[in-house]
């Protein structure tokens, strides 16, 4: 099985841009009988970045295919102004890429954390037969600008996400707060993790060198990309025409993406599940990677999810805040 620590960088070239991405997992009559899990990632990142924890549970019942946006990781081109460019790149993809996949899938499983969750939604609003299933992540509804409805975020978060050259601890923070938490070393963890990951192939046998997040002109690019989508009302009014199967997740306390901005996206998305994840932020799906894997495995085969504590607990948590 190839894993997020193994799996070949590879490339689908379409109008000149070579779009990297990586197809994970083992090919197999049970594996192959699902839609692939196409995963898009968070603002700055790109496939080095993924956390093999989370990548490799989801890549045990189906193929998962990684995917850098143009001009980023290791795709060429330049990073797109909008998030409607970046669905578009997506689409132009994945029609290029399904005919070539084993079982000739017609369609994709979408799981987009943070920006990404914006790019699965433009996705499914553009090229709906493209999509069966979303999964939306620590992300939101478009039209944040001047809705009391969409919180954005502090300035001193935007600051801290938007820093370049990158601020690795304060990426951390953000991402896995101190006092959300209420353990150490959570954020550590996850950032070892991913350093880690590519660390026995990149630069070896024909694979790229290990690219960290994103900096200078592309940065200025996607953040042109985040106000697009902040002002922009008009996929925020289309959500209720999504006819998929979605599970939106959010931390308890999402300092980037607020968790009632996820809220507010589940309840407007009429088949949409809502969990969310005591005792965390944006980096859930990391804190509780084996955990969010689970739920999307279950979700994906047609179970409901179910949030990351027993019934007996709840009033305990409800004491603790």
């Amino acid at each position: 099985m190839s894993t997020q620590e193994t799996a070949k960088t590879l490339y689908v070239e379409v109008d000149g841009i070579k779009y990297a991405h990586r197809i994970i997992g083992e090919q197999t009559p049970s594996s192959l009988a699902s839609p692939p899990l196409l995963l898009l990632n968070h603002f700055r990142s790109n496939i080095d970045l993924w956390d093999p924890l989370v990548v490799n549970a989801l890549a045990t019942s189906r193929l998962v295919i990684t995917y850098d946006y143009s001009g980023v990781g290791h795709s060429t081109g330049a990073v797109k102004l909008s998030v409607a460019a970046f669905a578009s790149d997506v689409i132009s993809f994945l029609t290029t890429l399904l005919p070539t996949l084993p079982g000739t899938p017609t369609a994709v499983d979408v799981l987009g954390f943070s920006i990404g969750g914006y790019v699965a939604q433009q996705l499914t609003l553009d090229a709906p037969h493209l999509v069966r299933k979303l999964v939306l992540s620590g992300t939101g509804p478009s039209g944040s600008a001047g809705d009391v409805a969409h919180r954005r975020p502090m300035a001193e978060v935007q600051s801290a996400i938007m820093s370049d050259p990158p601020n690795g601890s304060a990426i951390l923070d953000a991402f896995f707060p101190s006092f959300t938490t209420r353990e150490s070393g959570i954020g550590e963890a996850w950032f070892g993790r991913v350093l880690a990951g590519r660390a026995a192939v990149a630069g070896k046998d024909g694979e790229p060198e290990f690219v960290s997040f994103t900096s200078g002109p592309g940065l200025k690019n996607f953040t042109q990309a985040l106000l697009g989508w902040d002002a922009d009302l008009k996929p925020y009014a289309f959500l209720q025409t999504i006819q998929k199967e979605t599970l939106v997740t959010a931390g308890s306390n999402d300092l980037i993406v607020s968790t009632v901005n996820s809220f507010e996206l589940a309840r407007n998305i009429p088949r949409a599940h809502f969990v969310m994840f005591p005792g965390s932020g944006h980096g859930h799906l990391f804190q509780y990677a084996v955990f969010f894997a689970e739920q999307v495995d279950r979700f994906l085969k047609g179970g409901y999810p179910t949030a990351p504590f027993a019934a007996g607990e709840i009033n305990e948590l409800a004491s603790a805040y």
